[in-house]
């Protein structure tokens, strides 16, 4: 999976190479533990984006071999198997077989990838692959000290790979834990994984879409470009404690999902050398590796805690829809949300169309911080039953932000808001405290009617005040958003 981005190559385990060179690297700002390349930028392109731009193509599918190849159905246990050489992996399923496997290890040792695109693409080099059949694993143990060798792979619609107690451990780059492509699938129980080296997530899809899920377990990544899930699919974790020392919580690229639920995920990027730091990242990167649309991020009943220096929540490049519901955020930074536009440098989408739009839902939250929005960008905030704001709103004046209030919901000011559509089940906004700052509404738009642009004083000294706004519709995707590929709005606040 690589990315237009600088070091970064985010899906979680990507390797470095040729786009390095045309746009200063894989990952970029905001990258999971991406740093910078070149400094220079692409040139400024007129209109839509050429063809190809900030795209890598699709690898030659290679023909794999393994140290023990299944092509027909099988009953493995008490295996204990090598693979060292170039290119090889350890067990290769294909062909339609059926295996199961129990109380066995698997041990890639040496012998790095050839070609890092059909590693991460096709599962060149990978420990266990499955390319078509059927693989279960049960308590089994996979080891990998090589580069580009993922330890769990599955490629293609009609592979699957079911888990049920697993104990991942890899040491070089790019050499994921479970991954899958191409409509793959992966369900796993009671993981135990571990990677060292940079572009590894615990648990990731790539190309062409995958499906993995995993209940149960404990994940740690340590190297840059590592967050504990990477989505270019649809990923779901529950009952998970997991790590990320050198990257974020979660990062998801274009239309593609991430479902945390009953879990403690802890992880975060700092801000510097071409990045923006956040725990969560949900953007587009134009490689190619995620059709344009909408990121779809979830988490329930669980804790996420951030080390980041930057916002929790950085959107950018793409539209995207965040679901919080009874979830502990533990927040070092005084930034809860920031949907802006990047510069470029590492292809994710044309400077100054490449804003983002999020839609953000809280049911039952205690949220603080800033709701920052650059000029390009929009949110629409959905404070449901239950959730606590305490914070800013746009308090710069700068993107289209649109605020939906439940009546069982309280909102703290910390300065004044800018806000296009203020929509308040209490009308008389008892649950705002305001601490004498003022809501500015836009008194033109269409769903502020019954507000009639009248001021509305606060029980505490502020008020809300109807003005007249103009705002940019939100730039993404390289200059031009697909108004076809906007969230749904949600229900109104109840």
């Amino acid at each position: 999976m690589k990315k237009i981005l600088a070091g970064v190559l985010i899906a979680g385990c990507l390797s470095l190479f040729v786009v390095a060179q045309k746009f200063g690297g894989f990952g970029g700002p905001g990258g999971p533990g991406g740093h910078s390349g070149s400094e220079e930028e692409p040139p400024e392109m007129p209109g839509e984006p050429p063809e190809g731009f900030g795209s890598v193509p699709d690898e030659e599918k290679p023909e794999l071999t393994a140290e023990k190849v299944l092509s027909q159905d099988a009953v493995l246990s008490n295996e204990n198997l090598t693979a060292s050489k170039e290119d090889q992996s350890v067990l290769l399923v294909h062909h339609g077989a059926e295996v199961s496997v129990s109380d066995s290890t698997f041990n890639k040792k040496g012998g790095n990838s050839s070609n890092d695109g059909q590693s991460n693409f096709y599962g060149l080099n990978a420990a266990l692959v499955v390319t078509e059949g059927n693989l279960t694993l049960s308590n089994v143990e996979v080891y990998s000290d090589a580069d580009g060798s993922n330890a769990v792979f599955a490629t293609g619609k009609k592979s699957n790979i079911q888990i049920d107690g697993i104990k991942i451990y890899t040491k070089q780059n790019s050499s994921r834990g479970l991954d899958s492509t191409y409509g793959g699938t992966i369900s796993a129980k009671n993981v135990d994984i571990t990677t060292e080296g940079a572009h590894c997530a615990a648990f990731a899809t790539d190309r062409g879409e995958g499906n993995v899920s995993a209940d149960g377990g404990k994940a740690l990544t340590s190297g840059e470009g590592s967050p504990v899930i990477y989505s270019t699919g649809n990923i779901q974790v529950s009952n998970l404690q997991g790590v990320a020392t050198g990257s974020e919580i979660a990062v998801i690229e274009g239309k593609n999902s991430i479902s945390i639920k009953n879990s403690n995920i802890t992880g975060g990027t700092k801000t510097g050398h071409g990045n923006t730091g956040s725990a969560v990242m949900l953007y587009q990167s134009m490689s190619g590796d995620a059709g344009q649309g909408t990121s779809v991020f979830t988490v329930e009943d669980s804790t996420l805690t951030s080390t980041s220096d930057g916002a929790f929540f950085y959107v950018t490049n793409t539209s995207a829809k965040a679901n919080l519901k009874n979830t502990k955020l533990v927040n070092q930074t005084g930034k809860l949300i920031q949907v802006s536009q990047n510069n470029s440098e590492r292809g994710w989408g044309r400077k100054g169309a490449n804003g983002g739009s999020l839609e953000f839902t809280a049911e039952n939250q205690v949220l603080e911080g800033s709701i920052e929005v650059d000029e390009i960008s929009s949110a629409s905030l959905y404070f449901n039953a239950g959730t606590v704001f305490t914070g800013s709103i746009n308090s710069e004046k700068q993107g289209k932000v649109n605020l939906y209030l439940d009546k069982s919901a309280l909102l703290t000011l910390t300065d004044d808001a800018y806000v296009n559509v203020l929509s308040l089940e209490d009308k008389k906004g008892s649950n705002i405290v305001s601490n004498g700052h003022t809501i500015y509404y836009n008194k033109n738009a269409a769903e502020n009617k019954k507000l009639k642009g009248k001021t509305i004083k606060l029980k505490d000294g502020g008020q809300l005040v109807g003005i007249e706004m103009e705002f940019a519709e939100p730039k993404t995707f390289g200059g031009k958003f697909d108004s076809r590929q906007k969230p749904p709005a949600p229900p109104k606040a109840r």
